[in-house]
């Protein structure tokens, strides 16, 4: 029997025979912690971004999120949906503590450096869009569209009523669609 530590697709796992010893729990969350860090830190920087519209408040909320996460990485059961829940939270609170901060351009390092230069313009004109939505709008239509949620798990993430999501999603939609082509026209 081996001592090891593996990552199975619902929470981490321990297993801790008794000829394994002890075994530094801190050696065992920093890996942990690193596995989550390189699969889902680019998603949850970008879905700060997208909520705050501020590369510093989307730097300081990916941070408290997975400090957050460190305390919590054994009762993580669902990484990917606890991140974006932690996330939403972490967004909410920092725009209710801070003032509003006019929007910043998408960071350099996390566009396609090998994308039509035409294209990155036509990104940037959606993403000011979706940072104009009200926040209510502007979170169903990150975690659904950035975030690939359906919308069972956005309501779950959000707790609020499916049929809800659903409708501010149609509600987002038409904003934006009527926004980008005053854009367009303009």
């Amino acid at each position: 029997m081996s001592c090891m530590v593996s990552w199975s697709q619902t929470r981490p796992k321990l297993n801790n025979s008794a000829r394994c010893g002890f075994l530094v729990g801190a050696e065992v969350a920093t890996t942990t912690l690193e596995s989550l860090m390189t699969t889902y830190a680019r998603s949850v920087y970008q879905q700060a971004y997208l909520y705050t519209g501020s590369a510093t408040m989307a730097d300081d909320i990916l941070q408290n999120v997975f400090l957050a996460a460190y305390r919590h990485l054994g009762a993580i059961r669902n990484p990917k949906a606890w991140l974006a829940r932690a996330t939403v939270n972490a967004a909410r609170n920092m725009l209710r503590e801070r003032a509003r901060h006019p929007a910043e351009k998408l960071p350099e390092d996390l566009q396609d450096p090998q994308a039509d230069p035409s294209a990155r313009y036509e990104e940037q004109d959606v993403i000011d869009a979706i940072l104009a939505l009200p926040a209510h709008l502007r979170e169903v239509v990150v975690l659904v569209y950035y975030q690939g949620s359906r919308s069972r798990e956005a309501a779950a993430l959000l707790g609020i009523p499916q049929g809800t999501v659903r409708s501010r999603l149609t509600r987002a939609r038409r904003l934006l669609r009527h926004q980008l082509e005053e854009e367009r026209e303009g």
